[in-house]
């Protein structure tokens, strides 16, 4: 008799899986964000973003609950305090509503191009799509407001050229050519992305009570104030705009809004998305001085967040995701 439904295979299990753990984490954030918000355009993104992620999330609990996957406790209400008081301003909230967007962006992108089976492949398809709509909509609002920061200008080209010397690679000595536009937006946004895991880790440091994860975070703060001034360094030295002086908005406020699990779990996912960050940045830099800042930089961000990932199994917030068997 034919098998009336296909089995998840590894990867559209693992994708579901942390797609639902990470969902709840942003559900948490955003149910903040809307109690906190109070410029009508911002909350209205932010309602609109959370809706569409609580809907997304409803449906992988659906398809995990018909294969009969555990589901992973994630984050619930117990992770968010929306009494707490305003802890982040209304331009900072629609960046961060931009940066999830983006993130949402790009996983999708990567689950969509493992998935195989139709509902997996639909459910993605659809998150692919509305990802692309808020990240759109987040943008053109912070446009609108006048806080968008494009990247720099280039001169456009005024024929056709093919590289002649292999200087085209030097970074160091030589004949050291100026940053392709590749590199220069992957610069760029590295340290707008860099600029916002600032001021969140900063205000972690000022709401946790715990003195473990405080360390943590101000190392995490030096590593971000580092990868900065480094980045920065390249743009300035071919005398091209730097984002640096953008100012996130974090209050005075020392209430916690968010667990310490919560905290610690989404420093670990922006770690994650850092390091895929500079693997894009690697494979698309050509001058080798950019390749081995993305390189060193990517390795001191994995050390950092295992670190971090053994805090979080200490600590018993460590969820196992589906593995294979062991055949020993």
């Amino acid at each position: 008799m034919a098998k009336d439904k296909i089995d998840l295979t590894s990867t559209e299990m693992a994708y579901l899986w942390s797609s639902y753990q990470w969902g709840s984490m942003n559900i948490a954030i955003l149910t903040y964000f809307q109690e906190i918000s109070e410029d009508p355009q911002v909350k209205e993104q932010v309602n609109i973003v959370l809706e569409t992620s609580r809907n997304h999330h409803k449906q992988i609990e659906v398809i995990l609950n018909a294969d009969r996957v555990p589901l992973p406790r994630a984050f619930t209400d117990e992770d968010v305090h929306i009494d707490a008081k305003k802890l982040y301003t209304d331009e900072f909230i629609l960046f961060f509503v931009w940066f999830i967007g983006r993130g949402n962006l790009a996983y999708s992108a990567l689950a969509l191009n493992t998935a195989a089976r139709e509902d997996v492949t639909r459910h993605y398809e659809e998150c692919l799509a509305d990802s692309v709509e808020h990240v759109g909509k987040s943008r053109n609002l912070l446009l609108e407001k006048g806080l968008w920061l494009r990247a720099p200008y280039i001169p456009v080209p005024d024929h056709q050229e093919y590289v002649q010397k292999q200087s085209f690679l030097n970074g160091w000595f030589g004949d050291k050519r100026t940053l392709l536009g590749m590199e220069i937006g992957h610069l760029f946004y590295n340290i707008i992305t860099n600029s916002i895991g600032l001021s969140l880790i900063s205000s972690f440091i000022q709401t946790t009570s715990d003195e473990e994860i405080k360390t943590y975070f101000k190392r995490g703060k030096e590593i971000s104030d580092k990868h900065i001034e480094v980045f920065s360094k390249v743009l300035k030295d071919e005398q091209l705009p730097v984002p640096s002086s953008w100012n996130f908005g974090v209050t005075e406020s020392h209430e916690a809004p968010f667990s310490e699990k919560l905290m610690l779990g989404l420093i670990t996912l922006l770690n994650s998305q850092g390091i895929h960050n500079y693997g894009v940045g690697l494979a698309t830099s050509m001058r080798k001085d950019i390749a081995l800042h993305f390189t060193r930089l990517a390795a001191e961000i994995l050390q950092y967040s295992e670190d971090g990932t053994n805090i979080m199994i200490e600590k018993g917030w460590m969820e196992q995701p589906p593995k294979a068997p062991n055949r020993e």
